[in-house]
């Protein structure tokens, strides 16, 4: 039944699957790639979070409410992706009792994640921040541009290059 009610599809990079200002239509779940979730204030871009491992990239919550999302996403490499629509998620969530299960632990990861990275913004320098991002998600290092993680780490690019040289040097 999930099978049936299940795209898996691999998208390019830079392609958006989440339009901050518009409603979010669709749960997706990161296989393989790099996606970035980012806001635009003021008409700066700032990327909130970079994902690079197994994890789902929008939240049933939004999809099942049909909420104006606050943030984008955008994938960074190319990504595969299991993608659910609306109507498909919430038959199988009617279907599988399990789902409303699966729903929570999504949540609830979602809000481990969200709160890792505020706390690591308020009590971690930026390089502090910068070795983080290079011990947990190591290929967000090696591949995505500078002025993402830059963005990121909320500093500017002058700045990412000079933590990088300085740990260079140490080394």
């Amino acid at each position: 039944m999930i099978r049936t009610h299940t795209k898996c599809e691999v998208l390019p990079a830079h392609t958006v699957l989440m339009e901050q200002g518009k409603k979010v239509d669709k749960l997706y779940f990161l296989n393989r790639g790099i996606a970035r979730l980012y806001r635009v204030h003021n008409g700066v871009d700032h990327t909130l979070g970079i994902v690079s491992s197994h994890y789902f990239l929008s939240t049933p919550l939004y999809l099942q409410s049909g909420e104006i999302s606050t943030c984008s996403l955008e994938s960074l490499s190319e990504i595969d992706v299991l993608i659910w629509d609306k109507e498909s998620a919430l038959y199988l969530k009617k279907h599988i009792p399990k789902m409303e299960t699966m729903d929570l632990a999504v949540m609830d990861t979602l809000l481990k994640w969200l709160q890792d990275i505020q706390i690591n913004s308020i009590c971690m320098t930026a390089e502090e921040r910068y070795v983080h991002l290079m011990e947990t998600q190591p290929l967000v290092i090696q591949q995505v541009p500078l002025k993402y993680i830059a963005s990121f780490l909320a500093i500017h690019q002058d700045s990412l290059s000079r933590i990088r040289k300085n740990l260079t040097q140490r080394s």
